[in-house]
Formats: structure tokens, C-alpha cells, sequence
């Protein structure tokens, strides 16, 4: 047997039909994805991101992420964003900052909305939006008033999740997330075994998460939980980027390329987004170029290949 279902975990077991009218009835992501397809018995190609980018080099992605984010600000001056605090972004934002003061970017009517945040640090002085202020928002002059945090300090943090998402969807949604990959193939903060359906959320730190997250702190820190937009924002953004660089990150992502989409790991919910983009550097993709020459949704070094999808 062959699976169509896109979104291929099922709560409706055996009853399709039961799950797509509660799916229309409710408007929520179909329960179900490929790994319990496959465990069915159906055979089911590789699947790859809606667009795939592979650069030459960690400069030659970022200025590629760079030109995506930029043209959204174009096409959309009010545009809503949802930027990565990590390393990987850090050249991008420094070449955005370069293309608004050449005037070919323009982010003075565009808003911004949080991707994550550490939770319970006694000194958050290096934080997800300190990082975000001394790489972002200060060099390319974001005012207060576009953006909007989680406010961690809540005595119920279940309320911050609801005012970001309240925040959201009054703009009309995301226009553009850039994400990274996180070692143990996380998306913001939405760990391994996470629900997909969730919008903005409180997670317990992966040890993964909490062990390589000890690079963004002057010293040791203990890292425990962590509050973060939910996979479900990614379903309905118009526009997800995932950015991944440096050969320390070839392993995860080949994992992720040949891995079905599963909550087991989150990346790979890239590969079933509406509008999933991979823009990846050829450290990164040593182990799956093969796999990505073949598809015909990949750009090399800016051409675009030929061959099927898929």
C-alpha cells in the first residue's frame, strides 16, 4: 500500500474518514503522520522541504537567508517576524543590518514576536532577548513598540503563551519564522516527543538542549525549562526558514532528510509544512547531497536543479 495522507501518531486509529471531518470540524492539524503510516505497512518516498537551498559556504547561506527575510519586508512592510536567538543567524542579521543601511532593506513597519525564551534564570542578562537585542533589534534600530516578548515574569506563565498568541493571531499571523536546528533536532524550543498541535507553550529542556545551551552564557548555568512558540505556529506561517551550517550539524541533519516526520523529532515537520524553506550550507549537507541534487525543489549555489521532487 502507498500513503497520501500529508500529514503522515493517529488518535483515530484505523477510521480516516473520522479524521479528516474532525479535522474539518475543528480546523486543527490531522493527527496522524508518516512513522505510523510506515509501521502500517506503506511504502513512502523521502521527503524534502517545499524549497531547498544549498550554498557553498556558512557566508553564502546567510546571505541567502538574508535576501528571503529582506523580500519579505519588501513585499509586506508590516510584515510579522519570529527570528532564531542562535549562533547560526548571527552573520544573517549582521548583513541585514548592512542592507538597510544601503537602503535595501526595511524593517521600520515590521513587527516581531518572540521565538523562545529561557525560564527560570536568576540572572537573565544573557538571555534569548538579550541576544536578540545586541545581534538584532539595537543594530538595525527596532523601536519597543514592534515587538513583542514572552512576559516570563507572569505569576501564571500559561498567561504569556496566551498573550503571544493573542498577539499573533491579531496580526494575521506570521509572516516569515527563521529557525535553527538544534542538535538533538529541535525547533525553537519545541523538544523531542513534543505534541505538534501545540501553539505557544512552557516545555521541560531536553539534557541535550540544556548541555549545548550552556554556549550562550558567560558561565555555568542550569537550564530546566524554557517557554516557546509552538509547532502549530509553523503550520500556519506563511513562510518557515531553517537555517543549518557548520559541519557539527551534519549528523542531525541527515537524520532529519531521512527521517519520516515524526514528534520524536521535530525537524522534521519542516518536510510537511505548506511552505517549509532549507537553506543549508555544503558543510552542513555533506552526508545528504546525493539526495538533495536529485530533487527538483533545490537551488545549488543559487540554479536551480532539475529531476522530481521528492
Amino acid at each position: 500500500m502507498r500513503c497520501n495522507c500529508p500529514y503522515v501518531i493517529c488518535k483515530l486509529h484505523g477510521d480516516c474518514a473520522a479524521c479528516i471531518a474532525h479535522n474539518v470540524q475543528t480546523n486543527c492539524l490531522a493527527h496522524c503522520m508518516e512513522e505510523i503510516a510506515m509501521q502500517k505497512g506503506a511504502s513512502l518516498p523521502i521527503g524534502l522541504p517545499d524549497r531547498v537551498y544549498l550554498e557553498r559556504d556558512e557566508e553564502a547561506m546567510s546571505q541567502r537567508s538574508a535576501m528571503l527575510i529582506a523580500q519579505t519586508a519588501r513585499q509586506r512592510p508590516d510584515a510579522l517576524f519570529s527570528l532564531a536567538a542562535g549562533n547560526t543567524a548571527i552573520r544573517t542579521y549582521q548583513i541585514l543590518r548592512a542592507m538597510a543601511e544601503k537602503g535595501e532593506a526595511d524593517f521600520s513597519k515590521a513587527h516581531f514576536v518572540a521565538l523562545d525564551e529561557w525560564l527560570d534564570l536568576q540572572d537573565e542578562t544573557e538571555n534569548c532577548n538579550a541576544f536578540m537585542m545586541k545581534h538584532f533589534y539595537g543594530p538595525l534600530r527596532i523601536r519597543e513598540s514592534q515587538i513583542t516578548r514572552f512576559d516570563i515574569h507572569l505569576p501564571d506563565i500559561q498567561e504569556a503563551c496566551r498573550r503571544v498568541d493573542q498577539a499573533i493571531q491579531n496580526h494575521g499571523g506570521i509572516d516569515l519564522m527563521l529557525l535553527g536546528l538544534g542538535m538533538n533536532g529541535h525547533l525553537g524550543l519545541n523538544e523531542p516527543g513534543g505534541d505538534f498541535d501545540r501553539y505557544a507553550c512552557v516545555v521541560d529542556l531536553d539534557e541535550t538542549t540544556a548541555r549545548v545551551g550552556q554556549k550562550y552564557f558567560s558561565g555555568s548555568i542550569r537550564l530546566s525549562r524554557g517557554i516557546t512558540l509552538g509547532v502549530r505556529h509553523m503550520f500556519e506561517s506563511r513562510c518557515v526558514i531553517l537555517q543549518v551550517s557548520g559541519e557539527h550539524k551534519a549528523e542531525i541533519l541527515e537524520k532529519m532528510v531521512l527521517t519520516p516526520p515524526t514528534e520524536k523529532l521535530p525537524a522534521t515537520v519542516l518536510k510537511i509544512l505548506p511552505h517549509g524553506v532549507l537553506v543549508t550550507d555544503r558543510a552542513a549537507a555533506g552526508r545528504v547531497i546525493p539526495i538533495l541534487e536529485k530533487s527538483g525543489r533545490t537551488w545549488i549555489d543559487g540554479r536551480k536543479t532539475g529531476g522530481s521532487a521528492g
